[in-house]
């Protein structure tokens, strides 16, 4: 007779895939969370993209070119701006001192017309009066009128 413990045909085994379950099992669910996630993770993509387009098209895009100080009283500000067509927009511009404080403003209109063409840039350059000497300028921003 043997020393070693009989075996029993109803004991579990003490495998891994007893104790973590068959591996193909996971598999499945892996393959089943791809199969679910790459359609959604396209149509996530896809309506970014869409929403980016909508957000974009339509504004008025304004680019700083270039400044000069003429004075402590005066400066100039070139920028390009690119206004959809048959749209007016207006641009502020300021000048700013060497601690970035704001010395000289104007808001610029710009209607729609032949010096404006669309899906091209317009370049302008417009005097700044100012109550101090400024360091720098560029445009604020631009939007519809």
């Amino acid at each position: 007779m043997s020393s070693t413990p009989a075996h029993d045909a109803h004991a579990p085994e003490n495998t891994l895939a007893n104790r973590y379950g068959v591996a193909h099992r996971r598999a499945s669910r892996r393959h089943l969370r791809m199969a679910l996630g790459a359609p959604a993770l396209a149509v996530a993509v896809a309506l970014a993209v869409m929403i980016g387009l909508n957000v974009s098209v339509g504004q008025v895009r304004a680019k700083d070119v270039g400044y000069q100080i003429h004075d402590a009283g005066s400066a100039s500000v070139t920028f390009q701006v690119s206004v959809p067509e048959g749209v007016a927009a207006e641009c502020d511009v300021v000048v700013l001192d060497a601690q970035a404080a704001p010395v000289g403003f104007r808001t610029v209109r710009i209607d729609p017309g032949p010096e404006v063409d669309p899906g091209r840039d317009a370049m302008y350059t417009v005097d700044v009066r100012t109550v101090v000497r400024g360091v720098t300028g560029l445009v604020d921003g631009c939007r519809t009128a």
